[in-house]
């Protein structure tokens, strides 16, 4: 029986009407110069906003992990590899500051970006819901990519999701908290993400300080 409560994402058309390389790396650097207040602005869906792991339901050959019904809506992780997804969902699982999780499998979650000026969409692995001291009402949606071999193609994925994804999602204000972390070895995944929390929340402390 499953327990865990279902998981909603936003849906993105567009992240910026701009859709060549020149043009995102511009942003990217306008973005990393600045707060990012108001820089960056996604462009929703007209349909199918708000996605929600309610709508899936399919079959599979796949290898699979079964998860635990109080952390994940969806009864199994579907893996790519012999073992990385099944490891990162095991981590995720493990720890008491995920308070549920979800593989991106058939969600429809994903983030639009462009590579050699052709318009691609990236679909992240994990969104993790994490008690990050805000409380539950206040869930930090952090979305995990366990990465592999480094590929240009993957680099492009990850800088859209860093500088561009998540600001323009957390400047839009409706649908929470959101943060990227990349995973280089899940088996260390929990020092890693952990980690980045400390340092996150060291930062908004710095921030609150000197406003």
């Amino acid at each position: 029986m499953r327990h865990a409560q279902r998981q909603h994402f936003p849906q993105l058309l567009l992240l910026i009407e701009f859709a060549h390389d020149a043009a995102d790396r511009i942003y990217k650097a306008i973005v990393a110069s600045t707060d990012g207040t108001a820089a960056l602005k996604p462009i929703l869906r007209p349909y199918d906003t708000i996605g929600s792991t309610s709508l899936v339901d399919f079959d599979t050959t796949r290898p699979v992990f079964a998860t635990r019904g109080d952390k994940c809506h969806i009864s199994h992780v579907v893996a790519d590899t012999d073992s990385w997804e099944q490891k990162m969902a095991q981590a995720l699982e493990d720890m008491p500051e995920v308070v549920r999780y979800v593989k991106n499998q058939n969600l429809s979650f994903t983030m639009p970006y462009t590579l050699n000026g052709e318009e691609k969409n990236y679909i992240p692995d994990f969104i993790a819901c994490i008690d990050d001291g805000h409380g539950l009402n206040d869930l930090l949606n952090l979305i995990v990519e366990v990465t592999g071999e480094k590929k240009k193609d993957k680099a492009a994925k990850v800088a859209t999701a860093r500088t561009l994804w998540v600001p323009a999602i957390n400047n839009h204000g409706g649908f929470g908290r959101w943060a990227f972390i990349e995973i280089a070895d899940p088996w260390d995944a929990q020092n890693v993400i952990r980690g980045f929390l400390r340092q996150a929340q060291a930062e908004s402390i710095k921030e609150v300080a000197h406003g």
